[in-house]
């Protein structure tokens, strides 16, 4: 964590300067950030409010953010970590995105084992990202997540080869009839694979049965 902190210092002292000579906003989504660390929290707020965010609240746990949530508008995003104490983040994705189906969930972390993240999609998130990001690369995932939502993360974890294609569909095959040709199914490439994973998720995601309710 301190190797983050060092990080998000330097930047926070190159946005500040930036900031001093008007730098362009170029955008007004509103941040709810949930981590455990305070440091990191004002940092990070600070830093992304140079990058034309609007980081309205902090909360240092999933529970007090739920809490928010019952009494105000939710934000465009929320960033959550994983590790928060007795907290896991993962298991806050789901609740937030039935409180605020809108709301694009990004995960921020330390670490990113596998099963994290494919959890993370699983449960709803729009993106899985490191604090050892570079802020702008941070910030560019952020609102690539306002436009693409869930499929932004998955195809860029899928193109890092963060995560692997669906297998191929088995197709069952009609009995062969005498007065008619055999029938071969087409075969489906690796992106044509993914597409089809995709809408599959979509279609079960936490926000589609909201919608169905």
């Amino acid at each position: 964590m301190n190797g983050c902190n060092e990080i998000l210092e330097r930047e926070h002292v190159t946005a500040a300067s930036a900031r001093g000579i008007g730098t362009k906003r170029f955008g007004s989504e509103r941040v709810w950030l949930v981590d455990d660390n305070d440091n990191f929290r004002s940092m990070l707020a600070d830093l992304l409010e140079g990058e034309g965010f609007e980081c309205e609240r902090e909360f240092p746990n999933p529970d007090e953010a739920l809490a928010a949530l019952a009494r105000e508008a939710p934000p465009d995003i929320i960033l959550l970590d994983i590790q928060m104490g007795e907290y896991n983040g993962l298991d806050a994705i789901r609740p937030f995105k039935v409180a605020a189906k809108e709301t694009h969930v990004l995960m921020l972390t330390t670490f990113a084992p596998p099963e994290a993240r494919k959890r993370a999609f699983r449960e709803g998130a729009s993106d899985f990202m490191l604090k050892s990001w570079q802020l702008s690369e941070i910030a560019s995932h952020m609102r690539q997540a306002m436009e693409f939502g869930t499929v932004a993360g998955l195809l860029t974890a899928f193109l890092n080869g963060e995560v692997s294609a669906p297998e191929k569909p088995v197709v069952a095959r009609r009995p062969r009839v005498a007065s008619q040709p055999a029938f071969t199914a087409p075969r489906m490439t690796i992106a044509e694979r993914w597409m089809a994973y995709l809408r599959g998720l979509m279609r079960f995601s936490p926000s589609s049965k909201a919608e169905t309710v």
